[in-house]
């Protein structure tokens, strides 16, 4: 195939600009913001899991604070219910011995249930506490996805401007390359990772990196400056410069 020099100058500076669109796709795919963002997101579903956990066993302490208190005060009742028949003299004296008695017994119980009643409270304080303290973890962990969401939003939208300016450049440059040249150079570009054409520096392939052999130098000097060469180890176009 035949390219006059400035064709293929054309080419080399459309892989140029198609560089910059790749390495500004693996950037966006690659931004810090990303992983940080996977991060939090696992940071906030711990949390939200073991907050729901707490919640649940901080429903199951208030219902056992509440029938504590109300077997406290059950106990209470009774007991003022008979230090007031006490009082009032209205019985037997066996009566009277036997609500002592009761007395003695429902204050024993009164004492046990306020200990239980206590050790309730306090594992009731201990849970609200570690609820207090999951629910501003959370609070914080959704503010700093908020700061990195807006971080991530400005980097990707500055990263696809870039994208469109690119684009929009190698439209207009490949609407000056030849269509057979173009053609071959998107075909090769296919297949080689993105990479379509290259430039010859001295007797390196700038494409795969490798040293072309003595003979081969010797045979490009001879060829016309119009003939595309190809690389003999990666097959990309091979521009001079």
């Amino acid at each position: 195939m035949q390219a006059s020099p400035e064709q293929q100058s054309l080419i080399l500076e459309l892989q140029l600009i198609d560089n910059e669109i790749m390495q500004a796709n693996t950037k966006l795919k690659s931004l810090p913001e990303i992983e940080q963002l996977l991060h939090i997101d696992k940071r906030i579903t711990s949390a939200n899991d073991e907050l729901a956990t707490v919640k649940a066993e901080f429903d199951q302490i208030t219902l056992e604070l509440r029938r504590g208190e109300v077997d406290v005060e059950t106990v209470t009742d009774r007991i003022k219910k008979d230090e007031a028949r006490l009082s009032s003299g209205n019985a037997t004296p066996k009566e009277l011995e036997q609500t002592q008695h009761e007395v003695q017994t429902l204050k024993k119980r009164q004492i046990a249930l306020e200990e239980i009643e206590l050790e309730i409270m306090i594992r009731n304080d201990a849970i609200t506490a570690r609820q207090n303290t999951l629910a501003t973890d959370l609070a914080s962990l959704e503010k700093l996805k908020a700061e990195i969401n807006q971080r991530l939003t400005a980097a990707t939208g500055e990263i696809n401007s870039l994208v469109v300016t690119k684009k929009s450049a190698r439209e207009i440059l490949v609407s000056k390359i030849e269509k057979p040249l173009i053609d071959l150079y998107e075909k090769i570009r296919a297949s080689g990772g993105g990479i379509g054409a290259s430039a010859l520096v001295g007797n390196k392939c700038n494409g795969c990196n490798l040293a072309i052999n003595a003979v081969e130098v010797e045979r490009i000097k001879t060829l016309p400056k119009d003939e595309v060469l190809r690389c003999e180890e990666c097959r990309r176009i091979l521009v001079r410069i």
